[in-house]
């Protein structure tokens, strides 16, 4: 009696109750992955001279011993080891690209850079 009160009084089980929300958990939709604009951040290495703050624009170029970061004509800092596919993409924009401080270290000495 007990097993049968159980199943009349309960309706579907709970995995039949909410198959339709599997199915939807399911589709590759829920937490799909692509990005229309791809970001790449960098840490830059950082003049003693130049003053940094969050938000800033900044131009990055390619250089022959990696990426140099410019505040207008003001060289600011470097990148000394970028990823190969950010060179790649500095060089097929003409050899600069836009960035954007995102944070600058305790000591004023690196930051990350945000480049378009």
């Amino acid at each position: 009696m007990g097993l049968d009160y159980i199943r009349a009084q309960t309706g579907k089980p709970w995995r039949k109750r909410w198959n339709g929300g599997l199915d939807r958990l399911k589709l590759p939709t829920l937490f799909e992955l692509t990005m229309s604009e791809t970001a790449r951040t960098v840490t830059a290495q950082l003049d003693a001279s130049c003053r940094l703050k969050a938000g800033d624009t900044l131009i990055v170029q390619t250089a022959p011993d990696g990426l140099t970061v410019s505040d207008g004509l003001r060289a600011v800092g470097h990148i000394a080891n970028p990823a190969s596919e950010m060179t790649a993409a500095i060089a097929d924009g003409g050899g600069y690209a836009e960035g954007v401080v995102q944070r600058v270290g305790l000591f004023g000495d690196t930051a990350e850079i945000s480049v378009k």
